[in-house]
């Protein structure tokens, strides 16, 4: 039998956040078994998670920032994420599901950093702002179909607009990588953005002038 919601959000989050992390433990595999997840379920799982994201809020910033490598990170042990290219999964449920990224970042992760960025040494921070890096398509052409890149590329406009510094870099990290397959989006959507110039950092600006180009690491 699958796991309940709540067993699958404690056992992503529920970590001591540690060096190696634990899901590079010897005993993660037999862990991950025992929840005895599909790709279906995951996506389930993924969306409910980012429009119910005060499940979190027991969690510190620190541990939610581990879950979100484990879930998004390409290097993954896991990879959850790659459920969303699964064409086995209809694409109104994976598309529906990376819509739902938006509600997180609005309702989680701008309200829980409203001030300065640290993408150096913040965990939750570099986690978040590493989002659309690690996620496992930058559209490429063997990455997904064209209506999961459109529903990504609309997310990621979706936070550049959130008034949250960690928001905006996040989307412009992601912006900077998605450049490379889409750049007249990507640069329509960098200039526009800036063209508003409502309460933009000089770090905002700067970082997205060079997204613009594909520039930035």
């Amino acid at each position: 039998m699958s796991a309940s919601f709540d067993l699958w959000v404690e056992t992503v989050f529920g970590h001591p956040t540690t060096r190696p992390k634990w899901y590079w433990a010897e005993s993660f595999d037999s862990l991950w078994r025992s929840l005895d997840m599909s790709d279906v379920l995951t996506v389930k799982f993924l969306e409910k998670l980012f429009l119910e994201s005060e499940q979190l809020k027991k969690f510190s910033l620190a541990q939610v920032g581990q879950g979100i490598w484990f879930l998004i990170g390409e290097s993954s042990p896991a990879q959850p994420a790659h459920a969303l290219l699964k064409r086995g999964i209809t694409l109104r449920d994976r598309t529906v599901c990376i819509q739902a990224m938006n509600d997180f970042f609005r309702d989680f992760v701008a309200p829980a950093a409203p001030g300065l960025v640290d993408i150096d040494s913040d965990p939750f921070h570099i986690a978040c702002y590493m989002w659309w890096d690690i996620f496992p398509t930058w559209a490429g052409p063997e990455s997904g179909e064209p209506e999961i890149h459109s529903t990504c590329l609309r997310v990621i406009s979706e936070v550049l607009e959130l008034p949250s510094d960690l928001c905006r870099l996040s989307a412009l990290h992601g912006l900077n990588h998605w450049q490379l397959h889409h750049r007249d989006q990507v640069v329509n959507l960098i200039d526009t953005f800036l063209a508003k110039g409502v309460d933009l950092s000089p770090r905002i600006r700067e970082y997205a002038s060079s997204a613009r180009e594909g520039l930035c690491q």
